[in-house]
């Protein structure tokens, strides 16, 4: 918090004007008055330093745009994953969601809602959220290989049919049981990476219609006081 304050802007001002008045201060009086300004704007400054940082609007903002930033940070990111995967209508679906969730910061706004700006900031993180979610599921579909299904399916069986061959060697029998265990894994680690694809498709086809709803919601009951609640 003590960084955030001293990077905001408003104190870069007050300590760019405290200089200006130094340099002007010195013109009259020398280094005398130079001192006096520096002296004056060191000693506020400290004070402000103690102060300002643990007042907890303060606090609340800097919590505020460290979320934003953080966000921005992770969306920028995910959205150039999914251009590198091609999933075009991902993107077009998160960018409708976007816009609801503007549409809803301009609703919170008004000071009759009790729609909060809290409120519109955790619909803002589902979209991120949606971009992830995205991300794995271009990902999956990109491992999705009934070719190399059947070539696993096909060595199972051709490894079975060894084993069943009378008088072979315990050494043989064991690099062949190694294997199949490794092929049987690998068929089971498909088989979950499909049923939580399946899982992962239902979301993102859900995720969207659920956004517009929250947004007809507040459109047409933003006085509605059990906002919060219903969100």
């Amino acid at each position: 918090y003590l960084g955030a304050f001293l990077r905001h802007p408003a104190n870069r001002m007050t300590l760019l004007a405290a200089t200006c008045a130094a340099v002007f201060a010195s013109i009259p009086y020398g280094w005398e008055g130079l001192a006096l300004v520096g002296v004056v704007a060191l000693g506020t400054e400290i004070l402000a330093a103690l102060a300002i940082p643990e007042l907890p609007p303060f606090k609340a903002w800097v919590d505020r745009e460290h979320r934003r930033q953080t966000r921005a940070q992770r969306q920028s990111r995910l959205l150039d994953e999914l251009a590198s995967l091609g999933d075009s209508n991902a993107v077009a679906n998160y960018r409708h969601m976007v816009s609801r969730v503007q549409a809803l910061y301009m609703t919170a706004s008004d000071t009759r809602t009790t729609l909060t700006r809290e409120d519109v900031e955790k619909l803002e993180d589902l979209t991120v959220d949606y971009l992830g979610l995205s991300v794995v599921n271009a990902s999956l579909r990109q491992r999705k290989d009934r070719a190399g299904e059947e070539l696993v399916v096909n060595r199972i069986a051709g490894i079975q049919t060894q084993l069943q061959k009378p008088g072979l060697p315990d050494d043989e029998q064991r690099q062949l049981r190694s294997a199949l265990a490794e092929y049987t894994e690998v068929m089971n680690r498909s088989r979950r990476l499909a049923v939580r694809r399946s899982a992962l498709e239902a979301t993102l086809i859900s995720m969207p219609d659920k956004m517009e709803e929250v947004y007809q919601l507040v459109i047409t009951s933003p006085y509605s006081t059990e906002m919060g609640g219903k969100l």
